[in-house]
């Protein structure tokens, strides 16, 4: 599981275009820990594990292993504008059971 979630924290980071230096000063770590967290020298303390997966928008689960489900935060979203998103999402899966 270690193993997953240093070459999760790798690839989040190289995902969201933040180098270990960026990641290390919104953490208030070393570069260097980051970077023995992503050689799995070191493993995170449980606080950074979450900050990170706010950082990288997913879940503690999405931290330890690629999700197969993509997470969107709509928080900030009228209900009206989360509804619609929704629609689009359900249009979207829907979209082979309604061709004509």
């Amino acid at each position: 599981m270690i193993y997953n979630l240093c070459s999760r924290i790798t690839e989040l980071r190289t995902a969201f275009g933040i180098t270990q230096s960026e990641l290390a000063r919104r953490l208030d770590v070393t570069r260097s820990s980051v970077n023995a967290w992503e050689l799995g020298y070191a493993t995170p303390q449980l606080k950074h594990i979450v900050e990170m997966s706010k950082i990288f928008n997913t879940t503690l689960d999405g931290m330890f292993e690629s999700p197969s489900r993509v997470t969107v935060d709509v928080t900030d979203l009228s209900e009206k504008e989360r509804q619609a998103v929704f629609d689009i999402v359900d249009c979207i899966k829907n979209k082979g059971d309604n061709v004509r």
